[in-house]
């Protein structure tokens, strides 16, 4: 079977996450007379200066344990209020700030969304790696050298079964020596009846709700499905404070 990753590999059976992750970030071959082939990059992520900067706020009340890896799922109650590009920004303000390697893992596999944010091709992912058709795909996250995305892949209605393949694998614990940072982009909780189960592969939660969209009554549910030692926050998605920037980073 031909994958096209930026180069043809020839994939025969399951490789493990390390193995993957060793392909991905091996140098490509270059073809006589031609340069040697780069790892696969997304377009350059178009989110503004301030979008950013509320997204670096919300990855700060994350109370991270000093000595370990920092790992942050990002959900929402109902498809549409953002939470990929809140997961995006959180992952590029940590890369940009800790310098460290950061990894945006898409884990919404029946809606996959990052291909299309991103403007990149559609191809193997994620979901393809747990059904065993072939290896991560990991691409850079540009314009940062040191921020990585392993997009869900090619979308599949068989995500329940997926992610409960995910939950009882080690992925999760063999991209730690890699990746310091790891963004998940998780399925919204009151659409896909089991994101709570995915919640579960991260310990700290962030829940985005749309300004003017996100009813209460969505939000308690979602908390409720949560737990409070799993939600460590709630990000207002799509909210332009009237609060001039240099007094808001006062308070």
């Amino acid at each position: 079977m031909e994958l096209d990753r930026g180069t043809d590999v020839e994939f025969n059976e399951p490789h493990s996450v390390a193995e993957s992750l060793a392909e991905a970030f091996r140098p490509r071959p270059a073809a006589p007379g031609f340069h040697r082939r780069p790892m696969e990059r997304t377009n350059a992520l178009a989110l503004p200066a301030w979008f950013i900067d509320s997204c670096r706020r919300a990855y700060l009340s994350v109370p991270f344990a000093e000595d370990g890896n920092r790992i942050v799922g990002v959900t929402s109650a109902q498809y549409g209020e953002g939470k990929t590009s809140v997961a995006l920004g959180i992952a590029t303000a940590l890369a940009a700030d800790t310098r460290e390697p950061t990894l945006v893992m898409e884990c919404d596999m029946e809606r996959p969304s990052v291909a299309d944010f991103l403007g990149i091709p559609e191809g193997p992912g994620l979901s393809d790696w747990l059904s065993e058709a072939a290896p991560l795909r990991v691409l850079q996250l540009a314009p940062l050298d040191n921020a990585f995305i392993l997009p869900a892949g090619n979308r599949t209605t068989d995500g329940a079964r997926l992610i409960y393949r995910l939950s009882e694998s080690e992925v999760i614990a063999e991209l730690r020596p890699r990746f310091r940072n790891i963004v998940l982009d998780l399925p919204p909780l009151l659409n896909i009846a089991y994101s709570s189960l995915a919640c579960k592969l991260a310990e700290h939660i962030l829940l985005v709700a749309r300004y003017g969209q996100t009813s209460m009554a969505d939000v308690q549910k979602s908390a409720h499905l949560l737990g409070r030692e799993r939600l460590t926050g709630v990000v207002l998605n799509g909210h332009a404070s009237k609060v001039p920037g240099w007094i808001r980073r006062l308070l």
